[in-house]
């Protein structure tokens, strides 16, 4: 694997330690927005270091991984704020 395989793999189990972590409701008291803005950048960093991996599949692999979780905490995010809801 390369380095940005083994990046690419880091930022996703990153986000997926922070996405537990959010959901079993610890209280995060001031750095509540701090914190989701993390679960949102670490996808596009994930993105970014997926796409310069260099075998073929494994970089389609970290980059649509990351897509379908940018996507998850893009609506999640909109629901947060009210934005989505009719």
């Amino acid at each position: 694997m390369s380095r940005y395989s083994v990046l690419s793999l880091t930022a996703f189990i990153g986000f997926c330690l922070l996405f537990f972590v959010m959901k079993s409701g610890v209280s995060l008291r001031g750095i509540g927005t701090t914190y989701l803005l993390l679960l949102f950048v670490i996808p596009l960093v994930g993105v970014y270091t997926g796409y310069k991996a260099k075998h073929r599949l494994l970089r389609w692999l970290f980059v649509s991984t990351h897509l379908i979780t940018l996507c998850m905490m893009s609506y999640l995010l909109l629901l947060a704020y009210g934005i989505s809801e009719p």
